[in-house]
């Protein structure tokens, strides 16, 4: 005999169209979804289960009376011509970053630590450069600290500026600020995406995109959390409802008093030192040329000139990483992938808090939504750095 089970029609629905979903995504295995929605017909356990697998919510979840209320009015920053319906992808990846940041607040609640208030912060300042200083007091690295970065842990210099970014990830968090990085949404769909919190405020970047975009991106997204924003952002140059909060990401990173210290041009040929500047402050060189330009100190002609230099170069680049990953398929433990997305010093935090007994073994694979051996994994690779 059959078991079916007296779930909530209503929550199978809500979360099907909170994943995004049509009846025309799901498996054969669901085909009895809109008569289990309209309450026609009860599911089995075992369609309970396979309905959790499909819309990342656990079985529980369906017997609940209402909805969860909790909503975020994202403003639309994307250009017009990206701009459609969140993929299941995207709003997965927000809700999972919703849910880490519910984790973070229990278990400094649970151990009695406070939250700086990011709400105190907020600026209607309208001059870039002046909310761009700003930020950067905020953060509170000095440049020096910031040229330090380009070498790695090993001591080597490293172009791809990882650790640049690790490092500005690392600030944020100490402030409050929660980053993590997507899996699987496309590179068209987003850049980058802000939560608006007073309280442990989120920056979500698209983990698919080279370091130096997200570090741009942090730094944009930023932006926008500081004027009280919740954004859906693409960073696109010819996007002009983004220009403010790029020129704002650029000054905080390449602050424009810094230029009077360091030789920008060759002594020999009168050339831009682009890609020396590019290490120094650890952006990309198109970023380096555009804060030139917008800084008077190179003319629109160089820019383009430069630019367009600059984007067969990359062109030639990305087509080269993407034969390179078609004939290659190398594998990336758990470890690092958890690093990434969730972050070192989130993934530091939930390992401490079940290292000191604050959470249970339980509440840590939850937190970090691995096995238990990946959870001794992490421990040792976090402690050995």
């Amino acid at each position: 005999m059959v078991t079916r089970v007296n779930v909530n029609p209503v929550m199978i629905k809500w979360a099907r169209e909170d994943a995004g979903l049509t009846f025309e995504d799901l498996p054969a295995t669901l085909k009895n979804a809109e008569k289990w929605e309209k309450g026609e017909l009860r599911p089995t356990w075992a369609d309970l289960r396979n309905l959790a697998r499909k819309y990342k919510r656990p079985s529980y979840f369906y017997f609940l009376s209402s909805p969860p209320k909790e909503t975020v009015d994202f403003i639309e920053f994307r250009s017009d011509d990206k701009i459609e319906d969140f993929s299941p992808e995207l709003r997965l990846e927000i809700r999972k970053a919703k849910s880490r940041r519910n984790a973070y607040i229990k278990i400094h609640e649970d151990m009695g630590l406070s939250f700086p208030n990011f709400g105190n912060k907020v600026s209607s300042e309208k001059n870039y450069i002046k909310l761009g200083k700003y930020i950067r007091n905020y953060l509170d690295v000095s440049f020096e600290t910031q040229q330090k970065w380009i070498y790695n842990d090993n001591g080597n210099r490293d172009s791809s500026h990882n650790s640049f970014l690790n490092h500005w990830k690392e600030i944020c968090f100490n402030l409050g600020i929660l980053v993590f990085e997507t899996k699987d949404v496309p590179e068209s769909e987003m850049s980058g995406c802000s939560i608006y919190y007073d309280y442990c405020p989120i920056i979500l970047l698209n983990g698919k995109n080279y370091h130096n975009r997200r570090i741009f991106t942090l730094m944009h997204e930023l932006a926008h959390l500081i004027q009280g924003h919740s954004t859906i952002c693409d960073i696109d140059k010819y996007n002009k409802k983004e220009t403010f909060c790029n020129k704002v990401a650029a000054e905080i990173l390449m602050p424009c008093d810094t230029f009077n210290d360091i030789p920008l041009f060759n002594k020999s040929n009168g050339k831009l030192k682009v890609a020396i500047l590019s290490s120094i402050y650890g952006v990309s060189k198109q970023s380096i040329v555009y804060k030139l330009n917008d800084s008077n100190i190179i003319s629109n002609e160089s820019r383009d000139v430069w630019i367009k230099k600059l984007e067969e170069g990359n062109k030639i680049k990305r087509e080269k990483d993407q034969k390179n990953k078609k004939n290659s398929s190398p594998h990336i433990s758990t470890v690092i992938i958890k690093k990434k997305q969730d972050g070192t010093p989130y993934t530091r935090l939930i390992l401490d808090a079940y290292d000191n007994e604050v959470i249970t073994a339980t509440q840590a694979m939850r937190y970090l939504d691995v096995s238990l051996d990946t959870i001794k994994s992490l421990d040792l690779d976090i402690k050995g750095e």
